[in-house]
């Protein structure tokens, strides 16, 4: 579907200081100019302007004219060119009744004001997503991709699918307090910010919204602030009642928050190996692939001198290891193994091998394995076809069949005998 022949009211508010690359999107929003009505606001009372914008749209429809959508881009941020025809296609391939665009709030932390809302406490949210979050989940998702939630949106960049039944019972409210906090001793301010005022008005009507990332946009401040990939200082929302709780808001989304090389395809993948089985891991740090390895796993035995050996920093990583596996709720099906131990199993379904990445001593961890592995078992290398360790290859090649190569983690199923040494 494209917007040919849909009439869409195009809404920019602003405090009069519109950049360069918002002007651009306001009027290469479409490939259908004919049919976009743009209307510009200016003012400093900022929910005052968005309510001016909404009042256009009611009172086009009052008059007797035919409106489809109702848009908005603020003065501040830049999309692609013929965004909103992207938007709306995204907006009506998923059956939503408003759609919103991730957009990253202009600091370098890569937050983003896109928010999960706190049942019964206005005031609250759950948490706010960051970039890294955004890219845990599909590039169009809804509060059910976090689990069944109310999603709350930002008004950047969004589009509705318009309708009088629910237009006229909404609007754009800014709510302020000053609140006593009990626990810090000290007064502080609350505030109910527009964007969340309004989308919780769209939950409590139960409207469909979604947010996606399929529109590129940067908001401009004294940098340019992108949603084209994952970035900034924090992995997640710290101030969140959801991280105080341990709890990610991305169901199973890739832990960044643990230091370690692996990358999310790299963990998915991994997962996906050890569905159901019990996994021997060679090399585990401070527990990122353990954390991947064991979502899944029916067992996953950690063998690791837990002294950081081989890295750039080597130093005491035991302690890191076991708050990242208790705070995933790990420690029932996850053992460490000195491995100069004997394996606590007679057998395994998966190894993965990540310890030390010369060729020797690869394959000697290969050795291991195979002393362990089921008959039809396998093997998983980590760093293979990396520039660095070439080691890891070779010793791979030689091990048995190369299966898959998921980034520089390789699958291989073994040619059933011992190396010789």
């Amino acid at each position: 579907m494209t917007t040919n022949r849909r009439r869409v009211l195009l809404g920019m508010p602003g405090y009069g200081k519109q950049t360069a690359a918002a002007g651009r999107s306001l009027w290469l929003a479409s490939r259908d100019n004919e049919n976009v009505i743009r209307e510009y606001t200016s003012g400093s009372l900022l929910a005052c302007n968005f309510n001016q914008l909404w009042c256009r749209a009611l009172n086009m429809v009052h008059a007797g004219e035919r409106l489809d959508y109702f848009a908005m881009l603020h003065d501040d941020i830049g999309a692609e060119d013929y965004w909103l025809d992207k938007l709306i296609n995204e907006l009506e391939a998923n059956r939503l009744d408003v759609l919103g665009v991730a957009v990253p709030i202009k600091d370098t932390r890569g937050m983003t004001s896109i928010a999960i809302h706190h049942p019964g406490d206005n005031w609250e949210v759950e948490c706010r997503l960051t970039m890294r979050d955004i890219f845990e989940l599909p590039e169009t998702f809804t509060g059910a991709d976090l689990g069944g939630v109310d999603l709350l949106l930002n008004t950047g960049c969004w589009v509705a699918k318009w309708s009088q039944e629910w237009c006229k019972q909404v609007h754009f409210e800014i709510n302020d307090r000053i609140v006593f906090d009990r626990p810090q001793n000290r007064y502080r301010p609350q505030v109910e910010s527009e964007d969340w005022f309004f989308s919780r008005q769209l939950n409590d009507l139960g409207l469909k919204i979604g947010c996606t990332r399929k529109v590129q946009v940067k908001h401009q401040g004294e940098m340019e602030y992108l949603n084209t990939h994952p970035w900034g200082s924090e992995a997640f929302d710290h101030e969140s009642p959801m991280r105080e709780r341990n709890i990610s808001p991305v169901p199973n989304a890739f832990p960044c928050d643990i230091e370690g090389w692996l990358t999310p395809d790299e963990g998915a993948e991994l997962s996906r190996l050890a569905a159901g089985k019990r996994v021997l891991e060679i090399g585990s740090y401070c527990g990122l692939s353990t954390v991947m390895l064991g979502r899944t796993a029916e067992h996953v035995t950690a063998c690791d001198y837990f002294d950081g050996r081989g890295t750039p920093q080597p130093q005491n990583t035991l302690p890191a290891f076991t708050r990242n596996i208790e705070r995933h709720g790990l420690s029932d099906k996850v053992v460490i193994c000195n491995p100069d131990e004997p394996f606590p199993l007679p057998e395994y379904d998966l190894v993965f091998i990540d310890a030390n990445h010369d060729y020797e001593p690869v394959k000697a961890d290969i050795e291991k394995a195979l002393s362990v592995l089921a008959p039809d078992g396998l093997i998983a290398f980590h760093d293979f076809k990396h520039p660095s360790h070439p080691g890891v290859e070779q010793a791979a090649r030689e091990c048995g069949e190369v299966l898959s190569v998921t980034d520089t983690l390789a699958v291989v199923r073994p040619a059933g005998i011992l190396m010789e040494t």
